[in-house]
């Protein structure tokens, strides 16, 4: 597969009628941008594809067309038209409603103090960003190249990982199947009075062990399942305390309780609210079971104007550091009964929602986890 740019000519047979196209929205409320564009990219074609235009004249109309297509490569989208950001709108739609992450936005603005370039582009993940006036025909076709390059990666990355992740399904399907044959004969064996010691001791141990598969099996299909929903606004608070309540009740069963240490004032974030509570979670889970006795867990919630800053502090033995660069693979674990999926997954839930993570821990003294959420309200739109 090449980057390959081809201009084709009006006769030649590379690239044939009715083939299939990259798709390119053009959304502007003025008709000379929607002709000069066309012509612009009229002869244009990557990888031998061709691109089919089609347009929209307001932000309303942008999303209805981008919601029915959406297998369009690039959009390219006027910030002001109806109002002074409806483009950003779009925007935001895009990004958070049809939670379409594949479509390269090309902002264009003739007002580009409507649209603040860093925060638009970090937070809605703008593609590129110009002035009209800027945006000559050369500029137009490397921005639409580049994008559509983008867009082809990002889709052949995601169709790996729907191939890993329809993999990752089956093989646990086929362990779960013989797991359980595995425990049923040995509880048909075991039932048995003619046993002796040692081959109920054997037994003992092969529905352990089973026991252990299957809930590494139910880790591994949890991670595979993980994949981000719509992001909404959710007070903070109710979703840490939510997990906390889930920590609760697990160590309720072995008769412990834990002291909770919370500060956390009144926030709102925009996250997909299954996830950030099964990534609170598993990070409270690893304080809990790292520390003795009765464990103890701080939770404080910092806000500034870019991000919200959370950490999860315990008291515990902590990590060594020659075991810190290991904590996130898969399967690997401290405790002699863990799967080693928890932080694995936080991992997981932290890249799908763009956030960053970072771990602190001091053996003796505990472990402190970071997590770091971008603040949408930096665009002044709501989450």
């Amino acid at each position: 597969m090449t980057d390959e740019i081809v201009f084709v000519d009006e006769g030649e047979d590379s690239v044939h009628e009715g083939s299939i196209t990259w798709k390119i929205l053009i959304v502007d409320d003025q008709e000379d941008v929607h002709t000069v564009t066309r012509l612009v990219l009229d002869d244009f074609a990557f990888e031998g594809r061709k691109v089919t235009c089609f347009s929209a004249y307001s932000g309303r109309e942008a999303k209805r067309l981008i919601a029915e297509n959406p297998d369009t490569a690039v959009i390219l989208l006027d910030v002001v038209m109806e109002t002074n950001r409806a483009g950003l709108d779009v925007a935001q739609f895009i990004r958070t409603e049809v939670m379409n992450r594949f479509v390269r936005i090309i902002l264009r603005t003739g007002q580009p103090g409507e649209a603040p370039e860093r925060e638009v582009v970090t937070e809605l993940d703008i593609n590129d960003y110009r002035q009209k006036a800027e945006l000559t025909a050369d500029r137009l076709v490397t921005s639409v190249t580049t994008a559509i390059r983008s867009y082809r990666d990002l889709k052949s990355i995601d169709e790996g990982r729907r191939g890993l992740h329809l993999l990752a399904m089956a093989v646990a399907h086929q362990i779960r199947n013989r797991t359980v044959t595995i425990a049923g004969f040995a509880n048909l064996i075991r039932k048995k009075e003619s046993n002796s010691p040692d081959v109920a001791e054997h037994l003992a141990t092969i529905l352990h062990e089973s026991s252990r598969l299957e809930s590494m099996v139910r880790d591994v299909t949890n991670y595979a399942s993980i994949q981000i929903g719509n992001l909404k606004p959710f007070g903070i608070r109710d979703l840490i305390e939510e997990a906390m309540d889930l920590i609760d009740a697990k160590i309720k069963v072995s008769g412990r309780t834990v002291q909770w240490d919370v500060f956390c004032p009144d926030q709102t974030v925009s996250v997909d609210s299954r996830l950030f509570v099964l990534a609170m979670e598993a990070i409270m889970q690893n304080g809990v079971d790292f520390s003795d006795g009765q464990p103890r867990i701080k939770v404080a919630v910092l806000t500034g104007r870019l991000v919200c800053s959370i950490t999860v502090t315990d008291f515990g033995c902590g990590i060594g550091e020659k075991d810190l660069p290991f904590v996130y693979d898969p399967f690997f674990s401290l405790k002699p009964t863990g799967s080693g999926m928890g932080l694995c997954i936080v991992k997981k839930v932290a890249m799908e929602h763009q956030w960053d993570i970072a771990i602190e821990s001091t053996p003796g003294r505990g472990t402190t986890m970071h997590v770091v959420i971008p603040r949408r309200e930096i665009t002044g739109l709501k989450g």
